[in-house]
């Protein structure tokens, strides 16, 4: 990854604070909730920056079966030097995640959760199934760990059968998009950023603002494609096939 793209991840977290905060409070409080907004909205990018700061956070970052599930949490669980794996399959650990069985994985993993005080959070949740529900019910509660669910939306399309899990209002945090104003505002931050120049660089980063749907990972893909020969003519930027190939590329990105 270059230098510019660790910039661009930096900088998603730009005008978050109170969000960061919010994520703060609800691990602290060790309370189970889901997370969602809109693909591109930062949501991923937060949650990761913030669990930094919690070495009991265990983090998988796709979400799609129980198997990919258990082996997420498993290496999180060596890379945390967790005691009970420790005990059971000693130095051989990561080999042992990677050829045991389901089953020998997942008792494990409950096994410690219910050892040691963990939170876990499973990013990428997309139209849960039943049986990827019964295991998340299982690590909620025969495994006592708190967990937070990451999803598009709370709505059934999105979060499959987890979504009678948190019907609360208390239980669901949503990450907005960008309003036009702080949008225009990432869009320049990011374009000094990456070192965009373009004769109609205020309307190309305006039209990005605004066609983003205020997303700023949208927005950072934005700015980067505008940097690309093919979409350049004479200094100046050529925003409709650009921003065509764009939502061609998203809408394959989340089709699902």
């Amino acid at each position: 990854m270059s230098a510019a793209e660790h910039l661009i991840e930096a900088d998603l977290i730009f005008a978050r604070d109170a969000e960061l905060e919010e994520l703060r409070r609800r691990i602290h409080d060790r309370a189970s909730f889901l997370l969602h907004g809109e693909s591109g909205a930062g949501k991923s990018f937060l949650v990761q920056h913030v669990i930094e700061e919690y070495p009991r956070v265990l983090y998988c970052p796709d979400s799609l079966t129980g198997q990919s599930v258990f082996r997420a949490l498993a290496n999180s669980l060596v890379s945390v030097g967790d005691p009970v794996v420790k005990r059971v399959w000693g130095r051989s650990a990561m080999e042992a995640i990677k050829t045991r069985s389901v089953l020998a994985v997942r008792g494990l993993v409950l096994d410690a959760l219910r050892e040691r005080r963990y939170f876990v959070v499973l990013d990428h949740l997309a139209r849960t199934s039943a049986s990827l529900a019964s295991d998340i019910r299982d690590i909620m509660f025969r495994g006592n760990t708190p967990v937070a669910a990451i999803a598009r939306s709370r709505h059934m399309e999105d979060l499959g059968f987890l979504s009678s899990f948190f019907t609360l209002r208390s239980e669901q945090m949503r990450i907005a998009p960008f309003n036009t104003v702080v949008a225009t505002q990432f869009a320049d931050l990011v374009a000094d950023h990456v070192g965009f120049r373009a004769a109609n660089r205020d309307e190309v980063l305006l039209r990005i603002a605004e066609r983003s749907g205020g997303l700023p990972g949208n927005i950072a893909i934005l700015v980067k494609m505008a940097l690309l020969p093919k979409y350049r003519s004479m200094n100046r930027v050529k925003f409709t096939p650009m921003y065509i190939d764009f939502r061609l590329a998203w809408h394959a990105a989340n089709a699902y």
